[in-house]
């Protein structure tokens, strides 16, 4: 029964709010579109709460202020739905008109916080921090400042080179509800080096003394075996040439080599830095799943507060 009378009270809104025609044609209800539309986010149906709210947007642009009072709230759930449908541009672009229809708007944090959170998971690092920074300096709320200034320790704790930026992004979140996770984070912040990292330096001198050693320094014994077989070949091919007389044979085989051999070296030293880099954030991850509980907690509260 309820079912049905939702499904009444949206047509008849849909049909009291469309456009009339005439000059700046508008909705004749606004209120009820942006009830209807309020009522579908509640249902978790997102993509229709968007075009709703879109919907209610598009006609308050066009009319006055008295007519549409939830103006600025209703260009913010556009953009927060269009995110939740993972609808990544449009969410964007709609929290980016919020900002400047109004600037000074109090859903200007959440909305900086949003659009971190869609670039840092777009792997955009550099849009995100910009966004998080922004936040923090901004000082319009407390706690979403705090949490932005946990984002941006994360990301920096990510990137190696940047632990004591990280530290200092946890060292400013002063707000009570993220003390446990800010301590514990600067805890793990002190174990990342010393995590079981391998040395780029040793895995390139290895294999440049013996080609494959390298890559048995990384625990990588079939790599090690191919760098150690394709080299000697191609050695032994070259000296085997150049004593048999066929020394353009000769040449050509030892400049492969020499280059095979340099490659050996390079793929040695990248393999460190991608083994080490893979160490650190499995390392992270693990740390992620335990603290995800309390983290998301304090964001999801945060969220949805209006």
């Amino acid at each position: 029964m309820k079912t049905r009378l939702r499904l009444f009270l949206g047509i008849l809104a849909c049909w009291l709010l469309w456009p009339t025609g005439g000059e700046g044609g508008y909705l004749n209800a606004p209120e009820a579109v942006f009830s209807y539309a309020l009522d579908l986010e509640k249902q978790s149906d997102h993509k229709r709460a968007a075009t709703e709210f879109g919907r209610y947007v598009s006609a308050g642009r066009g009319g006055s202020e008295q007519a549409f009072p939830r103006l600025e709230e209703a260009m913010f759930r556009l953009a927060v739905n269009l995110a939740q449908a993972n609808e990544t541009d449009g969410a964007l672009r709609a929290f980016s008109e919020l900002g400047a229809a109004y600037p000074k708007s109090p859903f200007i944090p959440m909305a900086l916080l949003r659009m971190g959170l869609i670039y840092e998971r777009a792997g955009a690092r550099e849009e995100a921090v910009r966004r998080y920074q922004r936040l923090a300096e901004m000082g319009m709320d407390t706690e979403l400042s705090a949490l932005s200034r946990l984002r941006l320790a994360w990301l920096s704790m990510g990137k190696p080179g940047e632990e004591e930026v990280a530290r200092g992004h946890l060292l400013a979140v002063d707000h009570p509800k993220m003390k446990e996770p800010v301590h514990d984070l600067l805890l793990e912040l002190d174990r990342l080096p010393q995590l079981p990292y391998r040395d780029p330096w040793i895995s390139g001198l290895l294999s440049a003394a013996v080609p494959g050693a390298g890559h048995l320094y990384l625990n990588r014994p079939e790599d090690a075996g191919v760098a150690l077989l394709s080299n000697g070949l191609l050695l032994a091919g070259t000296i085997q040439a150049f004593s048999k007389g066929i020394s353009g044979l000769g040449a050509a085989l030892g400049v492969v080599e020499l280059g095979w051999y340099s490659g050996t070296i390079f793929s040695a030293v990248s393999l460190t830095h991608k083994q080490n880099q893979r160490i650190r954030e499995d390392h992270l991850n693990h740390i992620w799943q335990l603290q995800q509980p309390k983290i998301e907690t304090i964001g999801l509260e945060m969220e949805w507060r209006y």
